[in-house]
Protein backbone atom coordinates (compact mmCIF):
# COMPACT_ATOMS: atom_id res chain seq x y z
CA UNK A 1 0.00 0.00 0.00
CA UNK A 2 1.34 3.67 -1.15
CA UNK A 3 1.72 5.99 1.64
CA UNK A 4 -0.36 8.48 2.39
CA UNK A 5 0.40 12.33 4.43
CA UNK A 6 -2.33 11.52 7.58
CA UNK A 7 -3.72 8.66 9.16
CA UNK A 8 -6.93 9.34 11.47
CA UNK A 9 -7.43 6.69 14.11
CA UNK A 10 -10.80 6.43 15.40
CA UNK A 11 -10.77 3.83 18.07
CA UNK A 12 -14.35 2.89 19.01
CA UNK A 13 -16.43 -0.22 20.90
CA UNK A 14 -20.06 -0.46 20.77
CA UNK A 15 -20.99 3.37 19.69
CA UNK A 16 -22.24 3.30 16.92
CA UNK A 17 -24.25 5.62 16.78
CA UNK A 18 -21.96 8.68 17.80
CA UNK A 19 -19.77 6.85 15.22
CA UNK A 20 -21.16 7.60 12.16
CA UNK A 21 -21.16 11.29 12.71
CA UNK A 22 -17.20 11.63 13.37
CA UNK A 23 -16.96 9.36 10.09
CA UNK A 24 -19.19 12.64 8.91
CA UNK A 25 -16.27 14.93 10.20
CA UNK A 26 -13.36 13.11 8.82
CA UNK A 27 -14.88 12.77 5.56
CA UNK A 28 -15.55 16.75 5.07
CA UNK A 29 -12.02 18.09 4.87
CA UNK A 30 -10.54 20.44 2.13
CA UNK A 31 -7.78 18.12 1.94
CA UNK A 32 -7.49 14.80 0.51
CA UNK A 33 -3.97 12.64 1.00
CA UNK A 34 -5.48 10.65 4.19
CA UNK A 35 -6.57 8.10 5.51
CA UNK A 36 -9.31 6.74 8.35
CA UNK A 37 -8.75 3.92 9.93
CA UNK A 38 -11.64 2.24 12.45
CA UNK A 39 -9.94 0.22 14.65
CA UNK A 40 -13.10 -1.76 16.18
CA UNK A 41 -12.84 -3.33 19.55
CA UNK A 42 -15.21 -5.95 18.67
CA UNK A 43 -18.09 -4.59 18.61
CA UNK A 44 -21.38 -5.61 17.34
CA UNK A 45 -22.59 -5.75 14.02
CA UNK A 46 -23.63 -2.30 13.68
CA UNK A 47 -20.32 -0.59 13.91
CA UNK A 48 -19.06 -2.50 10.52
CA UNK A 49 -22.29 -1.40 9.05
CA UNK A 50 -21.94 2.01 9.90
CA UNK A 51 -18.02 1.79 8.33
CA UNK A 52 -20.18 0.37 5.10
CA UNK A 53 -23.22 3.14 4.61
CA UNK A 54 -20.21 5.78 4.33
CA UNK A 55 -19.48 4.10 1.04
CA UNK A 56 -15.59 6.27 1.10
CA UNK A 57 -12.47 4.24 -0.12
CA UNK A 58 -10.55 6.57 2.48
CA UNK A 59 -11.94 4.71 5.30
CA UNK A 60 -10.29 1.34 6.36
CA UNK A 61 -11.80 -1.14 8.87
CA UNK A 62 -9.83 -3.34 11.38
CA UNK A 63 -11.45 -5.59 14.29
CA UNK A 64 -9.90 -6.77 17.30
CA UNK A 65 -10.86 -10.37 17.64
CA UNK A 66 -11.86 -10.18 21.20
CA UNK A 67 -12.64 -7.27 23.50
CA UNK A 68 -9.23 -5.18 24.78
CA UNK A 69 -7.97 -2.60 26.38
CA UNK A 70 -8.77 1.03 25.36
CA UNK A 71 -4.83 1.74 24.97
CA UNK A 72 -4.27 -2.03 23.38
CA UNK A 73 -7.47 -1.14 20.98
CA UNK A 74 -5.03 2.23 20.32
CA UNK A 75 -2.27 0.66 19.84
CA UNK A 76 -3.77 -2.14 17.37
CA UNK A 77 -5.46 0.90 15.10
CA UNK A 78 -2.21 2.25 15.17
CA UNK A 79 -0.20 -0.97 13.62
CA UNK A 80 -2.10 -0.81 11.08
CA UNK A 81 -1.90 3.60 9.56
CA UNK A 82 0.94 4.23 6.85
CA UNK A 83 0.57 7.89 6.93
CA UNK A 84 3.36 10.49 7.52
CA UNK A 85 1.89 11.47 10.23
CA UNK A 86 -0.62 10.11 12.60
CA UNK A 87 -3.52 11.36 14.86
CA UNK A 88 -6.06 10.05 16.88
CA UNK A 89 -9.81 10.61 17.95
CA UNK A 90 -12.19 9.30 19.60
CA UNK A 91 -15.75 7.70 18.48
CA UNK A 92 -16.96 10.94 19.49
CA UNK A 93 -15.14 13.40 18.56
CA UNK A 94 -14.68 15.22 15.13
CA UNK A 95 -12.51 16.71 13.22
CA UNK A 96 -12.38 20.58 11.61
CA UNK A 97 -12.99 20.77 8.09
CA UNK A 98 -9.75 23.20 7.47
CA UNK A 99 -8.15 20.61 9.94
CA UNK A 100 -5.94 18.48 7.56
CA UNK A 101 -5.34 21.30 5.55
CA UNK A 102 -3.93 23.25 8.30
CA UNK A 103 -1.26 20.57 9.56
CA UNK A 104 -0.38 19.82 5.87
CA UNK A 105 0.71 23.28 5.53
CA UNK A 106 2.04 23.92 9.25
CA UNK A 107 3.85 20.23 9.12
CA UNK A 108 6.05 22.28 6.05
CA UNK A 109 7.11 24.50 9.42
CA UNK A 110 11.10 23.92 11.12
CA UNK A 111 10.52 21.44 14.20
CA UNK A 112 7.11 20.25 13.02
CA UNK A 113 7.62 16.41 13.80
CA UNK A 114 4.70 17.03 16.39
CA UNK A 115 2.03 19.72 15.92
CA UNK A 116 -0.35 19.92 18.72
CA UNK A 117 -3.90 22.30 19.18
CA UNK A 118 -6.05 23.66 21.13
CA UNK A 119 -9.36 21.38 20.30
CA UNK A 120 -12.85 22.63 21.03
CA UNK A 121 -15.06 20.76 23.96
CA UNK A 122 -18.44 19.63 22.98
CA UNK A 123 -20.87 17.68 25.15
CA UNK A 124 -23.60 15.60 23.46
CA UNK A 125 -27.18 16.31 24.64
CA UNK A 126 -26.98 12.61 26.22
CA UNK A 127 -23.79 13.11 28.46
CA UNK A 128 -24.10 11.46 31.37
CA UNK A 129 -23.87 14.25 33.60
CA UNK A 130 -27.17 15.78 34.54
CA UNK A 131 -27.26 19.13 32.95
CA UNK A 132 -24.26 19.58 31.44
CA UNK A 133 -25.22 18.59 27.65
CA UNK A 134 -25.76 20.86 24.93
CA UNK A 135 -22.32 22.90 25.60
CA UNK A 136 -19.70 23.99 22.88
CA UNK A 137 -16.15 25.56 24.17
CA UNK A 138 -14.41 26.97 21.34
CA UNK A 139 -10.88 29.41 21.23
CA UNK A 140 -10.43 32.19 18.74
CA UNK A 141 -6.90 32.35 19.84
CA UNK A 142 -4.33 32.00 16.75
CA UNK A 143 -1.00 31.57 18.51
CA UNK A 144 1.84 29.63 16.56
CA UNK A 145 4.91 28.81 18.63
CA UNK A 146 7.29 26.19 19.40
CA UNK A 147 7.60 24.77 22.83
CA UNK A 148 10.03 22.68 25.08
CA UNK A 149 8.82 19.41 25.46
CA UNK A 150 10.36 19.31 29.38
CA UNK A 151 9.63 22.72 29.84
CA UNK A 152 5.76 21.56 29.38
CA UNK A 153 6.72 18.13 30.81
CA UNK A 154 7.77 19.67 34.21
CA UNK A 155 4.47 22.64 34.02
CA UNK A 156 1.87 19.88 33.44
CA UNK A 157 3.56 17.61 36.36
CA UNK A 158 3.29 20.67 38.77
CA UNK A 159 -0.10 21.21 37.63
CA UNK A 160 0.88 24.67 36.68
CA UNK A 161 -0.48 23.99 32.81
CA UNK A 162 -3.56 22.22 32.08
CA UNK A 163 -2.07 18.69 30.46
CA UNK A 164 -4.06 19.60 27.02
CA UNK A 165 -0.89 21.45 26.54
CA UNK A 166 0.96 18.17 25.94
CA UNK A 167 1.18 17.05 22.52
CA UNK A 168 -1.23 14.23 23.52
CA UNK A 169 -2.62 11.97 20.01
CA UNK A 170 -5.89 13.17 20.37
CA UNK A 171 -4.79 16.74 20.27
CA UNK A 172 -1.64 16.49 18.18
CA UNK A 173 -0.45 15.11 14.72
CA UNK A 174 2.58 13.20 15.62
CA UNK A 175 5.22 12.16 12.83
CA UNK A 176 5.41 8.41 12.51
CA UNK A 177 9.25 8.63 13.35
CA UNK A 178 8.79 10.03 16.98
CA UNK A 179 6.09 6.75 17.41
CA UNK A 180 8.66 4.48 16.31
CA UNK A 181 10.76 6.08 18.35
CA UNK A 182 8.51 5.03 21.31
CA UNK A 183 7.72 1.90 20.52
CA UNK A 184 11.19 0.77 20.25
CA UNK A 185 12.09 2.78 23.67
CA UNK A 186 9.10 0.92 25.96
CA UNK A 187 8.20 -1.89 23.42
CA UNK A 188 4.61 -0.14 22.55
CA UNK A 189 3.08 3.33 22.15
CA UNK A 190 1.00 2.93 24.91
CA UNK A 191 1.58 0.63 27.56
CA UNK A 192 -0.14 2.88 30.26
CA UNK A 193 -4.05 2.12 31.17
CA UNK A 194 -4.55 6.06 30.21
CA UNK A 195 -3.10 6.47 26.73
CA UNK A 196 -4.05 10.11 25.94
CA UNK A 197 -2.39 11.83 28.82
CA UNK A 198 0.26 9.43 28.85
CA UNK A 199 0.60 9.71 25.22
CA UNK A 200 1.46 13.21 26.18
CA UNK A 201 4.08 12.99 28.07
CA UNK A 202 6.25 10.39 25.95
CA UNK A 203 5.66 12.48 22.91
CA UNK A 204 6.54 16.01 24.54
CA UNK A 205 9.62 13.90 25.77
CA UNK A 206 10.62 12.09 22.50
CA UNK A 207 10.03 14.66 20.09
CA UNK A 208 12.15 17.64 22.30
CA UNK A 209 10.64 20.40 20.95
CA UNK A 210 7.14 20.75 19.12
CA UNK A 211 4.81 23.03 17.58
CA UNK A 212 1.63 24.66 19.07
CA UNK A 213 -1.37 26.42 17.98
CA UNK A 214 -4.59 27.77 19.54
CA UNK A 215 -6.33 27.28 16.37
CA UNK A 216 -8.66 24.83 16.96
CA UNK A 217 -8.29 21.30 14.39
CA UNK A 218 -10.46 19.04 16.37
CA UNK A 219 -13.65 18.88 18.09
CA UNK A 220 -13.18 16.77 21.88
CA UNK A 221 -17.02 15.52 22.32
CA UNK A 222 -18.14 13.86 25.37
CA UNK A 223 -21.53 11.65 25.07
CA UNK A 224 -23.01 9.13 27.03
CA UNK A 225 -20.63 6.27 26.34
CA UNK A 226 -17.81 8.41 27.05
CA UNK A 227 -14.89 6.45 29.10
CA UNK A 228 -13.67 9.61 30.57
CA UNK A 229 -16.77 10.61 32.14
CA UNK A 230 -17.68 7.02 33.39
CA UNK A 231 -14.30 6.65 34.85
CA UNK A 232 -13.85 9.89 36.71
CA UNK A 233 -16.68 10.99 37.56
CA UNK A 234 -19.16 7.90 37.36
CA UNK A 235 -16.60 5.23 38.56
CA UNK A 236 -18.19 2.02 39.46
CA UNK A 237 -21.40 3.50 38.72
CA UNK A 238 -22.18 1.54 35.59
CA UNK A 239 -20.86 -1.20 32.64
CA UNK A 240 -18.52 1.17 30.98
CA UNK A 241 -16.37 1.91 34.13
CA UNK A 242 -16.29 -1.83 35.30
CA UNK A 243 -15.50 -2.88 31.97
CA UNK A 244 -12.52 -0.09 31.30
CA UNK A 245 -10.86 -1.57 34.66
CA UNK A 246 -11.46 -5.04 34.06
CA UNK A 247 -9.79 -5.13 30.22
CA UNK A 248 -7.27 -3.00 31.84
CA UNK A 249 -6.28 -5.82 34.54
CA UNK A 250 -6.05 -8.28 32.03
CA UNK A 251 -3.81 -6.64 29.65
CA UNK A 252 -1.24 -6.13 32.34
CA UNK A 253 -1.70 -2.27 32.16
CA UNK A 254 -2.21 -1.13 35.88
CA UNK A 255 -1.61 2.39 37.73
CA UNK A 256 0.97 3.37 39.49
CA UNK A 257 1.35 2.52 43.43
CA UNK A 258 2.52 6.09 44.37
CA UNK A 259 -0.60 7.45 42.79
CA UNK A 260 -3.62 6.78 44.62
CA UNK A 261 -6.21 5.16 42.19
CA UNK A 262 -9.26 7.33 42.89
CA UNK A 263 -11.43 9.16 41.04
CA UNK A 264 -9.71 12.51 40.68
CA UNK A 265 -9.82 14.69 37.72
CA UNK A 266 -7.15 15.93 36.65
CA UNK A 267 -4.75 15.20 39.02
CA UNK A 268 -4.79 11.39 39.58
CA UNK A 269 -4.72 10.57 35.48
CA UNK A 270 -1.92 13.23 34.80
CA UNK A 271 -0.12 12.26 38.49
CA UNK A 272 -0.37 8.31 36.96
CA UNK A 273 0.63 8.91 33.36
CA UNK A 274 3.63 11.22 34.55
CA UNK A 275 4.61 9.02 37.34
CA UNK A 276 4.88 5.96 34.53
CA UNK A 277 6.48 7.59 31.54
CA UNK A 278 8.90 9.51 34.55
CA UNK A 279 10.12 5.69 35.65
CA UNK A 280 9.70 3.95 32.10
CA UNK A 281 11.40 7.20 29.40
CA UNK A 282 12.75 9.92 31.40
CA UNK A 283 13.81 8.53 35.29
CA UNK A 284 16.79 10.99 34.73
CA UNK A 285 14.50 14.22 33.89
CA UNK A 286 14.78 16.85 37.11
CA UNK A 287 10.96 16.62 36.84
CA UNK A 288 8.86 15.15 40.04
CA UNK A 289 5.36 14.84 41.50
CA UNK A 290 4.41 16.32 44.55
CA UNK A 291 3.14 13.40 46.13
CA UNK A 292 1.93 15.32 49.52
CA UNK A 293 0.31 17.97 47.60
CA UNK A 294 -1.52 15.43 45.64
CA UNK A 295 -2.53 13.38 48.69
CA UNK A 296 -4.09 16.57 50.20
CA UNK A 297 -6.18 16.94 46.68
CA UNK A 298 -7.30 13.73 46.60
CA UNK A 299 -8.64 14.26 50.28
CA UNK A 300 -10.56 17.48 48.84
CA UNK A 301 -11.45 16.10 45.69
CA UNK A 302 -12.33 12.69 45.38
CA UNK A 303 -15.54 11.81 43.80
CA UNK A 304 -16.38 8.49 46.04
CA UNK A 305 -19.09 7.88 48.07
CA UNK A 306 -20.04 8.17 52.23
CA UNK A 307 -19.46 4.33 52.44
CA UNK A 308 -16.25 4.30 50.12
CA UNK A 309 -14.42 7.10 52.15
CA UNK A 310 -12.38 4.72 54.25
CA UNK A 311 -11.41 2.91 51.75
CA UNK A 312 -9.97 6.12 49.73
CA UNK A 313 -8.34 7.30 52.64
CA UNK A 314 -6.46 3.83 52.78
CA UNK A 315 -5.43 4.04 49.01
CA UNK A 316 -4.15 7.53 49.84
CA UNK A 317 -1.76 6.52 52.60
CA UNK A 318 -0.97 3.16 50.96
CA UNK A 319 0.50 4.94 47.87
CA UNK A 320 3.09 6.13 50.62
CA UNK A 321 4.23 3.00 51.06
CA UNK A 322 7.92 3.26 49.88
CA UNK A 323 8.44 6.13 51.95
CA UNK A 324 7.45 5.97 55.62
CA UNK A 325 7.88 9.62 56.39
CA UNK A 326 4.69 10.77 54.14
CA UNK A 327 3.32 8.10 55.86
CA UNK A 328 3.80 9.80 59.39
CA UNK A 329 3.16 12.98 57.53
CA UNK A 330 -0.63 11.77 56.33
CA UNK A 331 -1.15 10.23 59.77
CA UNK A 332 -0.68 13.20 61.42
CA UNK A 333 -2.37 15.72 58.93
CA UNK A 334 -4.85 14.02 56.69
CA UNK A 335 -6.04 10.83 58.32
CA UNK A 336 -8.90 12.02 60.46
CA UNK A 337 -10.71 14.08 57.59
CA UNK A 338 -14.40 13.95 57.38
CA UNK A 339 -16.30 13.12 54.69
CA UNK A 340 -17.57 15.92 52.36
CA UNK A 341 -19.71 14.68 49.44
CA UNK A 342 -18.27 15.45 45.97
CA UNK A 343 -19.34 18.71 43.91
CA UNK A 344 -22.07 18.44 41.16
CA UNK A 345 -19.87 18.20 37.65
CA UNK A 346 -19.99 22.02 36.44
CA UNK A 347 -19.06 21.61 32.27
CA UNK A 348 -20.84 24.43 31.37
CA UNK A 349 -20.59 28.10 32.63
CA UNK A 350 -22.91 29.78 34.57
CA UNK A 351 -22.96 32.36 31.83
CA UNK A 352 -22.57 31.93 28.29
CA UNK A 353 -20.97 34.23 25.60
CA UNK A 354 -17.37 35.33 25.38
CA UNK A 355 -14.51 34.91 27.90
CA UNK A 356 -11.51 36.29 26.36
CA UNK A 357 -10.54 34.19 23.55
CA UNK A 358 -13.29 31.20 24.54
CA UNK A 359 -16.51 31.42 23.35
CA UNK A 360 -19.13 29.27 24.95
CA UNK A 361 -22.19 28.25 23.59
CA UNK A 362 -25.79 26.47 23.94
CA UNK A 363 -25.01 24.02 21.12
CA UNK A 364 -29.16 23.40 21.19
CA UNK A 365 -29.73 26.52 20.35
CA UNK A 366 -28.08 26.49 17.32
CA UNK A 367 -29.79 23.33 16.25
CA UNK A 368 -26.63 21.17 16.78
CA UNK A 369 -27.13 17.74 18.36
CA UNK A 370 -24.32 15.92 17.56
CA UNK A 371 -20.18 16.60 16.44
CA UNK A 372 -20.96 16.65 12.99
CA UNK A 373 -23.19 19.79 13.85
CA UNK A 374 -21.20 21.28 16.24
CA UNK A 375 -17.71 20.74 14.39
CA UNK A 376 -20.43 22.75 10.69
CA UNK A 377 -21.47 25.26 13.54
CA UNK A 378 -17.68 26.16 14.73
CA UNK A 379 -16.43 26.26 11.27
CA UNK A 380 -18.95 28.38 10.37
CA UNK A 381 -17.85 30.39 13.01
CA UNK A 382 -14.13 30.17 12.72
CA UNK A 383 -14.41 30.84 9.01
CA UNK A 384 -11.41 28.61 7.78
CA UNK A 385 -12.83 26.60 5.29
CA UNK A 386 -12.09 28.79 2.58
CA UNK A 387 -8.94 30.61 3.67
CA UNK A 388 -5.69 29.79 5.04
CA UNK A 389 -5.38 31.07 8.74
CA UNK A 390 -3.52 34.11 9.89
CA UNK A 391 -1.06 32.77 13.00
CA UNK A 392 0.07 34.96 15.81
CA UNK A 393 3.50 34.00 16.60
CA UNK A 394 3.13 36.76 19.92
CA UNK A 395 1.64 35.45 22.98
CA UNK A 396 -0.63 38.33 23.15
CA UNK A 397 -2.73 37.57 19.89
CA UNK A 398 -6.03 39.35 21.63
CA UNK A 399 -6.54 41.79 17.97
CA UNK A 400 -6.58 38.99 16.03
CA UNK A 401 -8.86 37.09 18.30
CA UNK A 402 -11.14 40.14 18.70
CA UNK A 403 -11.04 41.10 14.84
CA UNK A 404 -12.24 36.95 14.06
CA UNK A 405 -14.71 37.30 17.04
CA UNK A 406 -16.11 40.60 15.61
CA UNK A 407 -16.74 38.80 12.13
CA UNK A 408 -19.10 36.67 14.30
CA UNK A 409 -21.88 39.56 13.42
CA UNK A 410 -23.54 37.90 10.23
CA UNK A 411 -25.08 34.96 12.89
CA UNK A 412 -26.13 36.57 15.01
CA UNK A 413 -29.51 38.56 16.00
CA UNK A 414 -29.41 42.05 17.80
CA UNK A 415 -29.54 41.64 21.35
CA UNK A 416 -26.49 38.49 20.72
CA UNK A 417 -24.79 40.86 18.38
CA UNK A 418 -24.60 43.38 21.33
CA UNK A 419 -23.46 40.62 23.82
CA UNK A 420 -20.93 39.19 21.48
CA UNK A 421 -19.23 42.88 21.42
CA UNK A 422 -19.40 43.59 25.30
CA UNK A 423 -17.37 40.32 25.63
CA UNK A 424 -14.42 41.29 23.30
CA UNK A 425 -11.02 40.92 24.87
CA UNK A 426 -9.61 43.97 24.00
CA UNK A 427 -7.88 46.46 26.39
CA UNK A 428 -9.40 49.57 23.84
CA UNK A 429 -13.02 47.24 24.03
CA UNK A 430 -12.67 47.18 27.45
CA UNK A 431 -11.80 50.87 28.10
CA UNK A 432 -15.22 51.68 25.31
CA UNK A 433 -17.48 49.48 27.86
CA UNK A 434 -16.37 51.73 31.02
CA UNK A 435 -16.29 54.96 29.42
CA UNK A 436 -20.03 53.38 28.22
CA UNK A 437 -21.20 52.60 31.39
CA UNK A 438 -19.80 56.02 32.73
CA UNK A 439 -22.40 57.42 29.79
CA UNK A 440 -25.42 55.11 30.87
CA UNK A 441 -24.87 55.79 34.25
CA UNK A 442 -24.91 60.09 33.69
CA UNK A 443 -27.91 59.41 31.70
CA UNK A 444 -29.91 57.57 34.34
CA UNK A 445 -28.99 60.42 36.92
CA UNK A 446 -30.10 62.69 34.19
CA UNK A 447 -33.41 61.09 33.78
CA UNK A 448 -34.08 60.20 37.48
CA UNK A 449 -33.73 64.21 38.15
CA UNK A 450 -35.65 64.84 35.20
CA UNK A 451 -38.33 62.23 36.51
CA UNK A 452 -38.44 64.09 39.68
CA UNK A 453 -38.71 67.57 38.41
CA UNK A 454 -41.67 66.12 36.51
CA UNK A 455 -43.33 64.65 39.33
CA UNK A 456 -42.88 68.17 41.11
CA UNK A 457 -44.59 69.91 37.73
CA UNK A 458 -47.43 68.08 37.65
CA UNK A 459 -47.85 68.25 41.70
CA UNK A 460 -48.01 72.04 40.84
CA UNK A 461 -50.35 71.65 38.67
CA UNK A 462 -52.65 69.78 40.29
CA UNK A 463 -52.90 72.07 43.40
CA UNK A 464 -52.77 75.74 41.24
CA UNK A 465 -55.78 76.34 40.43
CA UNK A 466 -54.71 80.00 38.63
CA UNK A 467 -54.84 79.66 34.49
CA UNK A 468 -51.65 82.23 34.43
CA UNK A 469 -49.83 80.46 36.67
CA UNK A 470 -50.51 77.16 35.31
CA UNK A 471 -49.45 78.23 31.96
CA UNK A 472 -45.60 78.76 32.73
CA UNK A 473 -45.69 75.43 34.44
CA UNK A 474 -47.43 73.68 31.47
CA UNK A 475 -44.36 75.39 29.27
CA UNK A 476 -41.55 74.31 31.74
CA UNK A 477 -43.04 70.46 31.71
CA UNK A 478 -42.70 70.88 28.12
CA UNK A 479 -39.10 72.00 27.78
CA UNK A 480 -38.20 69.22 30.10
CA UNK A 481 -39.90 66.50 28.36
CA UNK A 482 -38.29 67.80 24.94
CA UNK A 483 -34.62 67.51 26.97
CA UNK A 484 -35.38 64.03 28.14
CA UNK A 485 -35.99 63.13 25.14
CA UNK A 486 -32.31 64.48 23.64
CA UNK A 487 -30.68 63.02 26.49
CA UNK A 488 -28.10 60.61 24.21
CA UNK A 489 -28.47 57.02 24.07
CA UNK A 490 -25.22 55.02 23.95
CA UNK A 491 -24.97 52.12 21.89
CA UNK A 492 -22.97 49.04 21.85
Amino acid sequence: MSAVKFSVVIPTRERAETLRFALRTCLDQTFDDYEIIVSDNFSSPATKAVVDECGSPKVRYVRTSEPVAMSTNWEFGLSHTRGEYVLLIGDDDGLLPHALTELDRLSREPGARVIRWSPIYYTWPNVALPGQGDYIEMSFGCTLRHRDGRTVIREVAAFREFYTALPMLYNAAVHRDVLATLRARAGRVFPHPVPDVYSGFSIAHAAERFLSTAVPMSVSGQSAASNGIATLFNRGRNAIDREFHALNARDGLRSEPTVPDLPVYPHVPVADAFAFAKRTLFPDLDADLDRRALARVCVTNARVSRDDWPAALVAIRDSFADDPESQKWFDAELAATLYTPPARVQLRPERLGFDGRLLHLDAAAFGVSDVAGAAQLCAHLLNYRDQPVQYSHSEDDRHIAAMKIADLAHVCNERERAILRVHLSSTDLIQTVHRLQGVCDEREKIILRADAQTRELNRQLREERRWSLKRPLLAAKRLLTRAIGRVPVPKV
